[in-house]
């Protein structure tokens, strides 16, 4: 198969393929483009005819759902050929993954993570909304936009794992009965202590798992490269103010949280959410502020919260005042929010947090 995937060649007389981008969970990712229109690109993940499990189709299914929600991924195209099938979504920017290791500490400050934590938790909400989890949220299927204010969201990526954790049924809907033991999905070092157990993967563990690439993220998380056996173990011995201890105090009360819900719970978005824009409020931090891998403009001086090493946030965070600053009983967003930033990242406003449209 790979042969019909060389640079140039064109697939479906529709695709050209550019390069090859890397791989999914269920094929390879190649960077394509129109062939009537080479300023139209996109991302064309193909998946071989003769496996066994037909991840790709149910991708396609999850992100058909998602495109009735705002700032997703979107699809383009999709079609068969002898050999595979292919889906064409939307082109993205770098991974969260690949910033990391091109930024200086290869960790991102307070700053950066907690908005990402903000992002990520409202991708994650878009899916649930639609009824699935993810089961392999990690920061290698979180990537930014590539131009204009899209280049500054995230998204998140690689939905060959989801499982829908609702049935639909003629008298209305209801959550999923959990089988008494499930394979393990997704990558160890972000899932659950449940997911290790075996257990049925609900909203929650999607939770974990972001909880976990925002240690990675900030400060590193302990487990890296260890077997599955002694992940777990540290995972479920290792307290959380152990864990957390050079990260925003506020991710051990979102912790707090998440270790109290069980499979068919739906989590409370909205505190999550108001704890991430508490410790941003906190340390003075706006959605406006650079992330670390952003260059500030020429002739600018670097913003105090860019580019933080993971050394200087506690002495950075010594030097406010440890009065709670105010957030604005409304929007939930720190002080000095506007309704032009709301515009600018609309990924981030507090309603959105709020809604429950699935209704369980």
């Amino acid at each position: 198969m790979n042969g019909e995937f060389e640079k140039g060649k064109v697939v479906n007389n529709k695709w050209v393929i550019d390069s090859r981008i890397g791989e999914g969970c269920c094929g390879i990712v190649f960077k394509v483009r129109d062939v009537n229109d080479r300023k139209r690109k996109g991302a064309m993940k193909v998946e071989p005819k003769d496996e066994a499990i037909q991840v790709l189709k149910n991708e396609a299914k999850v992100m058909k759902m998602l495109m009735e929600r705002k700032h997703t991924v979107r699809i383009i195209d999709s079609g068969k050929r002898a050999n595979y099938s292919y889906l064409v979504m939307s082109l993205l920017g770098d991974s969260l993954t690949k910033l990391k290791k091109e930024s200086p500490e290869e960790r991102f400050s307070a700053s950066s993570a907690s908005r990402i934590g903000v992002q990520t938790l409202y991708a994650i909400k878009q899916l649930h909304e639609v009824g699935y989890v993810h089961r392999d949220v990690k920061p290698s299927n979180l990537v930014i936009g590539r131009h204009g204010k899209e280049a500054r969201m995230i998204y998140l990526i690689d939905y060959g794992l989801a499982r829908s954790f609702v049935v639909w049924e003629p008298t209305g809907i209801r959550i999923r009965f959990a089988r008494p033991r499930a394979l393990l999905r997704g990558t160890t070092r972000y899932c659950s202590p449940a997911v290790h157990d075996r257990q049925e993967q609900g909203r929650k563990d999607d939770l974990w798992s972001m909880m976990y690439l925002m240690l990675e993220l900030h400060v590193g998380l302990p487990w890296v490269h260890k077997p599955e056996d002694e992940t777990k173990k540290m995972k479920t011995e290792m307290q959380d103010n152990v864990l957390m201890a050079n990260c925003p105090p506020e991710w051990i009360k979102m912790m707090d949280h998440i270790r109290q819900l069980k499979y068919p719970d739906r989590p409370d978005y909205r505190l999550l959410y108001d704890l991430l824009i508490l410790s941003m409020t906190r340390m003075k931090v706006s959605f406006a502020d650079p992330y670390d891998w952003e260059t500030p403009p020429a002739g600018s001086n670097l913003p105090r919260n860019a580019r933080k090493t993971v050394g200087s946030v506690e002495k950075t965070e010594e030097t406010i005042s440890q009065e709670t600053f105010s957030v604005d009983s409304k929007s939930g967003r720190p002080s000095g929010t506007t309704s032009s930033e709301e515009a600018a990242y609309p990924n981030t406003i507090a309603a959105e947090f709020d809604k429950n449209d699935l209704h369980i």
